[in-house]
C-alpha cells in the first residue's frame, strides 16, 4: 500500500476519497431500499377492506404506522377522502413528488464517481510522464529502458486505479437507478389505487343512500 501510495502520489488520496464516497452511498442506500420495502399489493388489500367497510380513518392509521413511502402517499390521500377525484389525483401526484427526492437522493454522486475517476487517473498518468520526460537527458534518449519501463508502470497505476473505482461505481449507479426507477412506479401505483379505492368506496356509500331514500 505504501509503494502505491508513494507511486501514485497525492492523486492516490483524491481517488481514495472518491472511492470511499461511492462506498458510503452504496452502503446507505441499499438499507435504504431494504428498510423501507413493503409488500405493496398485501397492504393495499388490507386498506381496502378497511375503506369497504367505511373505516377510513382506521386505514389512514394503520397507513401511517407503516414505514416507506408507499404508506405516506397512501395516508395522504387517506387524509383527504372528501375531495373529489381530480383533487384527490393531485394530492396523489404531489405526496409522491414529495418521495422522488428521498428515493434519488444521492445516487447522481456515484454517476459523478464513475466520471471522474478515470479522468482523475489519466491525470496522474500524464503527470507521470511529464515527470519523466522532464528529467535531464530523457528526450535525448539517454534514459536506460529499465528506468522508462518503471516510470511507465507508475503512470499507469493511477489510470488502473481510477478504472477499478470508475466501474463498480456506475454499475452501482446502474443498479441503484433502476431500483430507485421501480420504487417510484409503485408509489404512483399505489397512489391511484388509492384513489380509485377511496372514489369508488364513497360513489358506492352514495349510490346506497340514494336508494334506501327512495325506498322510504
Amino acid at each position: 500500500m505504501n509503494e502505491l501510495i508513494i507511486k501514485i502520489g497525492p492523486l492516490f488520496w483524491v481517488l481514495s476519497v472518491l472511492a470511499v464516497y461511492a462506498l458510503a452511498v452504496v452502503a446507505e442506500r441499499i438499507l435504504y431500499f431494504h428498510r423501507i420495502q413493503i409488500n405493496t399489493g398485501d397492504f393495499l388489500r388490507g386498506i381496502s377492506k378497511l375503506v369497504n367497510a367505511g373505516k377510513t380513518d382506521e386505514a389512514r392509521h394503520e397507513a401511517s404506522i407503516l414505514p416507506g413511502p408507499a404508506a405516506r402517499v397512501v395516508s395522504s390521500v387517506l387524509a383527504h377522502a372528501g375531495l373529489r377525484r381530480e383533487e384527490l389525483r393531485t394530492v396523489a401526484e404531489d405526496s409522491v413528488q414529495m418521495e422522488v427526492f428521498q428515493i434519488e437522493k444521492n445516487i447522481r454522486g456515484l454517476l459523478v464517481v464513475a466520471t471522474v475517476s478515470p479522468l482523475v487517473g489519466v491525470l496522474g498518468t500524464i503527470q507521470g510522464l511529464v515527470g519523466f520526460y522532464s528529467q535531464p537527458g530523457v528526450l535525448e534518449g539517454k534514459a536506460p529502458s529499465l528506468a522508462m519501463s518503471d516510470a511507465v508502470y507508475q503512470a499507469l497505476l493511477s489510470s488502473a486505479l481510477g478504472l477499478s473505482i470508475a466501474i463498480p461505481a456506475y454499475l452501482f449507479y446502474s443498479y441503484l437507478a433502476s431500483r430507485s426507477r421501480q420504487i417510484v412506479h409503485s408509489l404512483e401505483r399505489a397512489g391511484t389505487e388509492a384513489v380509485c379505492l377511496v372514489c369508488d368506496a364513497r360513489q358506492r356509500r352514495e349510490a346506497g343512500e340514494s336508494m334506501n331514500g327512495r325506498g322510504v
